[in-house]
């Protein structure tokens, strides 16, 4: 018989190395110290607005494929909370930066947004429900631990940084985290070895992603000239 374990936790440690650069990228500390060049920032908001749009879908996918009514209430009510609340610090923040609902709607997907995206979604559409939910886990799990680190390190004096902070560290965000994490633990718990192999696997392309959608906005690689 398994004992009782943290697999979500397990996985995190498997791609220790990344998980830590997710954490420690100078896109993020710079946010924190409020140094980050403005239009690093605006790109990383176009882009991140193109990923969300498809992280939509994604969750919409993984609705479908819920294998309980009360699981699917929650990605159901996952997918309001990122259209509503996520993806609305996007427009708001871009309004004042002078780049419109219409402006913000033609940006096309920089390279390493469009992978991300691709492989989220090819898992999700190819696979099963796990293999989606471990697919995302990092994007949400890392921004809390982001947000919440940043957090605890003080404000910065930029409004926007400390409202990005504001709202990856918020009890929303620490509630969903706590949700997903207790649900690949309980999903894991049956599961054969294969299985939480593929999981973990999965879960590390996704931190790799997310280094590399750092990566990308830090450099601003892609973008249109």
């Amino acid at each position: 018989m398994r004992t009782e374990m943290d697999f979500a936790r397990q996985m995190a440690e498997h791609c220790a190395d990344q998980w830590q650069r997710m954490h420690t990228h100078p896109f993020v500390e710079e946010i924190g110290r409020g140094t980050l060049a403005r239009d690093k920032y605006i790109f990383y908001l176009e882009q991140d607005y193109v990923y969300l749009i498809e992280f939509c879908r994604l969750l919409a996918v993984l609705t479908a494929k819920a294998p309980d009514f009360g699981t699917l209430v929650r990605f159901k009510d996952l997918l309001r909370l990122t259209v509503e609340f996520e993806m609305d610090l996007h427009k708001r923040t871009c309004a004042e930066f002078g780049v419109d609902q219409a402006e913000l709607e033609k940006v096309e997907p920089a390279p390493y947004c469009l992978a991300y995206t691709s492989f989220l979604l090819g898992t999700a559409y190819g696979g099963s429900f796990t293999d989606g939910v471990a697919a995302l886990l990092p994007c949400a799990w890392g921004y809390y631990e982001v947000g919440r680190r940043l957090a605890e390190a003080g404000l910065p004096k930029d409004k926007y940084y400390a409202d990005w902070i504001g709202t990856y560290s918020s009890t929303e965000m620490k509630d969903l985290v706590d949700y997903l994490r207790g649900l690949v633990n309980r999903l894991a718990a049956g599961a054969s070895d294969a299985d939480r192999r593929r999981w973990m696997e999965l879960f590390s392309r996704s931190v790799h992603f997310e280094v590399m959608f750092w990566e990308m906005a830090y450099n601003k690689l892609g973008k249109a000239v």
